[in-house]
């Protein structure tokens, strides 16, 4: 494969910069809303991708009792730090 090289002046260089930057900074808030990581509540299914587990068995977990689910006007929220005490006190390390 031959190399090809490209010759920019301080300008367009970084105006070359500051438009990967964007990209690459939009790309991961997104990247981050989709996953839920800067998400304080998620919806059942987000939470359960959250967990590493199916659907079932999350909704088992509430269900039972163990994780508590804040329901307004008929959604059902619930808060990783209520997640993530669920996990860490349920169930034993291996």
């Amino acid at each position: 494969m031959a190399e090809v090289s490209v010759l920019l002046d301080g300008e367009q260089a970084q105006s070359l910069r500051d438009y990967v930057y964007t990209i690459v900074s939009d790309t991961l808030e997104t990247a981050k809303r989709d996953a839920g990581v800067s998400q304080r509540w998620l919806r059942k299914h987000q939470a359960a991708n959250y967990a590493g587990v199916s659907d079932t068995t999350f909704g088992l977990w509430v269900s039972q009792g163990g994780l508590p689910c804040h329901l307004i006007k008929g959604i059902q929220l619930f808060s990783k730090d209520d997640i993530n005490h669920f996990i860490l006190n349920n169930g034993s390390m291996k």
